[in-house]
């Protein structure tokens, strides 16, 4: 499936996403992960959390461990790159995968945290949009004569009209 420039192998996220203890997919344009965490036990159920993106591996292990510290080190952590709108995750099928998953712990409550989750994803994704299209906090390459970060080059500064 091809969606945003890249190729979406679902097939793969599907059977990942069934066997990993724990999920992280990462979100580079909102600086999130969406940090599932599968494993129960007595008096744990399963986590589904918005998290700022770890600098490393080790870095999201270290926080695992202290948002869980009642659970021994998981057995398996995959990390899925996610660059394109939050909308398709359903539009692909992923999101359902992730639901199933949750389900499958047996916490009636954890689908309705993911999708708590999700809800904020796209408020986020709009908020980013809305910084883009504004100029808060990003920067034009190129722009209009007259119109923001163009306007302040001169003929000879060597820009490319």
């Amino acid at each position: 499936m091809l969606d945003g420039g890249f190729d979406v192998d679902v097939d793969h996220i599907a059977r990942t996403i069934a066997e990993a203890e724990v999920v992280c997919l990462y979100f580079p344009l909102l600086r999130t992960t969406l940090l599932i965490d599968a494993r129960t036990s007595e008096g744990v159920t399963p986590l589904v959390r918005l998290v700022p993106i770890a600098a490393s591996a080790g870095e999201r292990l270290r926080s695992l461990r202290r948002l869980r510290s009642q659970l021994p080190r998981p057995d398996s952590i995959t990390t899925i790159l996610w660059t394109r709108r939050v909308g398709a995750l359903r539009r692909l099928g992923v999101w359902e995968c992730l639901l199933e998953r949750l389900a499958a712990t047996g916490d009636g409550s954890a689908p309705g945290r993911a999708e708590a989750c999700l809800d904020e994803l796209g408020v986020l994704e709009r908020r980013e949009l809305r910084r883009a299209l504004t100029g808060e906090q990003h920067r034009t390459l190129w722009g209009r004569p007259g119109v923001g970060d163009a306007a302040e080059s001169g003929p000879d500064d060597g820009a490319i009209p």
